[in-house]
């Protein structure tokens, strides 16, 4: 019998052929389910994804301050130039934009900041105003939503645009500081002004604090004399041993013209930054000392702590 010759070239590479087409079978199995795999978790990859967003908001100004103007106060006047608002206390206030501001870096789109203010229509004291802030709906559908706060008052005259301040409040909040006065006639009562800080907060407009911006006043008599009435006012004491009933004199009103001046200063973290008031303009015709508040924010209740002697006051 012939017996093979195993060291035979030949005989070799006839016996290593079949374990070559075993292996080259299996490693493209091994890359098939590999393939098959990555497009699996491409797959569930793509499906958490969800459907593309919609694209960035951009707003066109005017047609959008029109159209939430019209949805707050109703139909707008052309006769009258303005639009006609029936408030919560059922008097009619002719309102009419005062400021816009259209912030367009915004990552889902523009956003818009506008205040609105109005004089009673029928002639009367008392005014309105409104602040609006317009942003792209979250979550992002493509469309627009805003928030709005509106005050009236019965003896306010109207805000005008140079009483309005847009502030960057924070390093992700803007808002508006609005002057509103009490009383218009400095020579018939005391006319005194507020400031008033308003931002969006939590889906609405609030308000941060109130403080002292200026205190106007004339008696029409020199500065000199009405101080003296007034310290012989404050002296006076009611005598406690006459029966009869005595004329009390009547408080005095010394000349103002007393302002409180802001900075905003620089927000290092997420709160607002603090707000320095400081005192200034004259008292009985003489300059006021100069003082100096700090207003720094509480972040619990939103809004600066702001000292009584600041506060709101009625003239």
């Amino acid at each position: 019998m012939h017996m093979k010759d195993l060291n035979d070239p030949a005989e070799k590479t006839a016996t290593a052929r079949p374990r070559r087409r075993w292996l080259s079978a299996l490693l493209y199995l091994l890359a098939a389910v590999a393939l098959a795999l990555g497009y699996l978790a491409y797959y569930i990859h793509d499906q958490k994804k969800g459907p593309p967003l919609p694209p960035r908001v951009t707003i066109d100004e005017q047609a959008v301050i029109d159209s939430v103007m019209t949805q707050t106060y109703g139909k707008y006047s052309a006769a009258r130039k303005g639009w006609l608002y029936v408030a919560a206390d059922r008097r009619t206030y002719l309102m009419r934009v005062l400021q816009q501001a259209k912030i367009a870096d915004g990552a889902d789109g523009d956003e818009l900041y506008f205040v609105a203010s109005g004089a009673a229509a029928d002639g009367r004291e008392g005014s309105a105003y409104g602040a609006f802030y317009v942003h792209p709906a979250r979550p992002r559908d493509g469309g627009l939503t805003h928030m709005n706060m509106q005050v009236a008052s019965r003896t306010a005259p109207a805000v005008k645009p140079g009483q309005v301040r847009f502030e960057a409040l924070g390093k992700n909040l803007r808002g508006w500081v609005i002057e509103v006065r009490s009383g218009s006639d400095r020579t018939h009562s005391p006319v005194s002004t507020t400031s008033t800080v308003l931002a969006p907060h939590d889906g609405a407009i609030v308000m941060l604090g109130t403080f002292r911006t200026a205190m106007d006043y004339d008696p029409g008599k020199p500065c000199a004399q009405v101080k003296a009435d007034w310290d012989a006012y404050v002296a006076y004491e009611t005598p406690t041993d006459v029966e009869e009933d005595i004329e009390e004199p009547e408080e005095v009103l010394r000349c103002d013209g007393r302002r409180w001046s802001y900075q905003i200063g620089s927000a290092t973290g997420a709160n607002p930054a603090p707000i320095t008031v400081t005192a200034g303009g004259t008292q009985d015709g003489l300059p006021v000392e100069a003082r100096t508040w700090k207003l720094t924010f509480d972040p619990k209740s939103f809004a600066y702590d702001v000292p009584a002697e600041l506060g709101e006051w009625a003239p």
